[in-house]
């Protein structure tokens, strides 16, 4: 088979034309023409106007969420098309490989954690239908705001908000085909949701159902449905989601208690499995029929949340969660080994105090609280042995910020974290037959934070800072990994990661035209990458790069604008202060640019396309994911009428049926991990209201 090229230069010329420079949160373009501006909960955890932040924070509304369902309805494609610093999709269910400014990031939903970062599942984003996500708050850059996580960033679910009606429903059907191959790639969904408000009183009910048949490349060729390996797939998948919300308000709104209880479930059942592909001479891993598996793969999500807010308890306004999850995440068997799942149940709380002060006429506000999480993780063999030890661990932390007006002309926030943890780890032994002893680990950190934010003009801020983050980092990997001359678990220890970030952005909104830039340098202690030979390395590193976009409302008709981003990183592999090598791309995306043009000739018509472009990268890296990087480019196309008493949508996934190997499978180069990524994708949906 011939190597597939990516020298489509006039495809090259095309995502120039269409792309324009700058860096502004996705989520905020759409927002320029509405009279309210988003707010954020995630930057600071109180609510907060994107103009006075101070971090680089993207905001993805509903609508843009749907407009990328259109497309894909994986969350780590929305994702990757829209928010800036954040890398190309692998196209399957597993986000290994997705980072955002190259390092792993905290995923919440609704504020309840999904990361396991004990052990790493990377199905962060994976763990809830997007027809239940109202919309999607993105930190860019390490954060201690949530804590426990979040080296190089978070990202926070919201889920589907009541409507303020008495009831109101909506219905969503859809189809997905192959154009090269219909007959066994045909998916469909269906989504219906009701809610209401009645009185103090309000509801949300949602479910999700669907089903996934096999992806085919540009080829026409059958693509495996794990195309990573064993990491996790989407193909041959039937997927629900059931959303539930009540809330009561009372004591004429000051006070609300809200209940929320979410449940996923994705399983795969296959007759394919991949066989062996030679990437050095170009040759796909190839889809074969059979299958190792003795239990299906996938994921299940079962999340529950408690929230009391008051308005104005004794002067500050105080909000309670507490929250219980149950995650289970199988992956696919892969010869020689055991198939294993990761299970993680988690509950905790987080408080968090607003409260106003005033000195001498001086108003400013001390933002505090505390934050407890239970995390009980363990890898469990399936159908052999469990070389992964039983986690158990216990976190507690508290902030104190302070958000200091400083007259009109901008606003300075900075605070610390401390946070206590210790991990009970039990007795193992591992993959190279090490018997390692448990032992309880203990951690002791303190966590600082400092940022502003200038308004140099009515239409302009400056802002940036400097802020730390603290990751176990996959310490149960790291066990499951080690060699017999670690007998403790307490020997690693050490392996945690502690981030410190900086960043400096110019962003800024004057008539139909919005830009932004900002510039950002982080540095660990003991950054994860792996060798070849897939053995974790946990070494100091060092990532610097540029994030951009622009947006331009050219006429009430005509809307365009994209982003850039652009990183490099590198690592001291021998831990001696000088920096030897390249980060792998599994850590640092290529150049990517994304643009969109936007057309609506009618109220009743609306038109968009979009590109997405990855470009070369050739790392110097003898690590895994360290491999050559050719470019690629997407482009989707959609159109959306009103019919009837809703939308009648058209979506087109890979216009140009580009043949391309996804990032992930160029970077790894695998033989049973060497996928092409999907060729052309048509998706039609009909939604409305009732």
């Amino acid at each position: 088979m011939v190597k597939i090229k990516f020298t489509h230069l006039w495809r090259k010329t095309f995502v120039t034309l269409l792309i324009p420079a700058g860096c502004l949160p996705f989520g905020v373009v759409f927002a320029q023409n509405k009279s309210m501006e988003p707010v954020v909960v995630t930057a600071t955890r109180t609510e907060t106007p994107v103009s006075e932040t101070t971090r680089s924070v993207s905001v993805i509304t509903n609508e843009e969420i749907q407009q990328q369902a259109g497309y894909a309805r994986n969350l780590s494609d929305v994702l990757a098309k829209t928010v800036p610093g954040l890398g190309p999709s692998s196209e399957a269910l597993s986000t290994f490989g997705q980072t955002l400014r190259g390092r792993d990031y905290l995923v919440l939903i609704d504020g309840i954690p999904q990361s396991t970062a004990l052990r790493s599942s990377s199905r962060d984003l994976n763990t809830i239908d997007v027809d239940a996500i109202e919309r999607i708050e993105v930190v860019r850059g390490g954060t201690a705001a949530y804590g426990f996580g979040a080296a190089g960033g978070l990202v926070n679910i919201i889920t589907k908000h009541a409507s303020k009606k008495l009831r109101e429903g909506f219905s969503k059907g859809g189809i997905r085909f192959s154009t090269e191959r219909f007959d066994d790639a045909i998916m469909w969904e269906t989504t219906h949701r009701i809610s209401g408000t009645r009185e103090n009183m309000d509801y949300l009910v949602s479910g999700t159902y669907g089903e996934r048949g096999q992806f085919f490349d540009a080829s026409g060729d059958r693509i495996p449905p794990d195309p990573i390996g064993v990491q996790g797939g989407l193909a041959d998948t039937n997927n629900f989601n059931i959303l539930g919300k009540l809330g009561f308000n009372f004591d004429n709104d000051r006070q609300r208690v809200q209940f929320t209880v979410n449940h996923f479930n994705i399983k795969q059942d296959t007759n394919f499995t991949f066989g062996l592909g030679d990437p050095a001479n170009g040759i796909k891993t190839p889809a074969v029929r059979g299958q190792f598996n003795p239990f299906k793969p996938g994921t299940k999500n079962t999340l529950v949340g408690v929230d009391y807010i008051n308005k104005n308890f004794f002067g500050s306004h105080v909000s309670v969660k507490g929250y219980y999850d149950d995650q289970i995440a199988r992956f696919a068997k892969f010869p020689g080994f055991a198939q294993t799942e990761v299970r993680a149940e988690k509950f905790g709380s987080r408080v968090t105090i607003n409260t106003p002060i005033t000195v001498k006429n001086y108003e400013f506000s001390a933002i505090w609280g505390l934050d407890y999480l239970r995390d009980q993780v363990v890898q469990a063999g399936l159908d052999g042995p469990t070389v992964v030890p039983f986690m158990k661990q216990d976190a507690l932390a508290g902030f104190f910020e302070l958000e200091l007006p400083v007259s009109k002309y901008g606003i300075v926030r900075g605070g610390v974290r401390q946070e206590a943890i210790s991990v009970d780890i039990s007795d193992v032994i591992n993959r190279a037959g090490a018997n390692i002893s448990g032992e309880e680990v203990k951690y002791d950190n303190t966590l600082f934070n400092g940022s502003a934010v200038v308004f140099l003009t009515e239409y302009l801020e400056l802002y940036g800072g400097y802020s730390q983050s603290f990751s176990l980092a996959d310490i149960g990997r790291a066990i499951r990994d080690a060699n017999i001359s670690v007998v403790s678990a307490g020997q690693l220890a050490s392996e945690a990661q502690k981030v410190h970030n900086y960043e400096l952005g110019l962003r800024g909104r004057y008539g139909p035209v919005q830009a932004s830039a900002v510039g950002f340098y982080s540095e660990s202690n003991n950054g994860t990458t792996y060798t070849r030979d897939l053995s974790i390395v946990k070494l100091p590193e060092r990532i610097w790069g540029v994030e951009g976009s622009l947006a331009y409302q050219v006429t009430e008709q005509v809307n365009v604008g994209g982003t850039v981003s652009w990183a490099e990183g590198e690592i001291d592999l021998d831990d001696d202060g000088t920096f030897d090598e390249d980060l792998p791309s599994t850590r640092i995306s290529p150049v990517k640019l994304t643009g969109f043009l936007e057309y609506s000739p009618f109220e009743w018509w609306r038109n968009r396309m979009q590109a997405f472009y990855v470009a070369d990268r050739t790392p110097n890296s003898t690590q895994f994911g360290g491999m050559p990087i050719d470019d690629y480019v997407l482009v989707d196309l959609s159109t959306s009428l009103a019919v009837g008493p809703g939308y009648f949508t058209v979506a087109v996934k890979n216009l140009l049926n580009e043949n391309y190997f996804p990032l992930i499978s160029q970077a790894s180069q695998t033989p049973y991990g060497f996928a092409t990524g999907p060729g052309r994708m048509v998706g039609v949906t009909y939604a409305f209201n009732w």
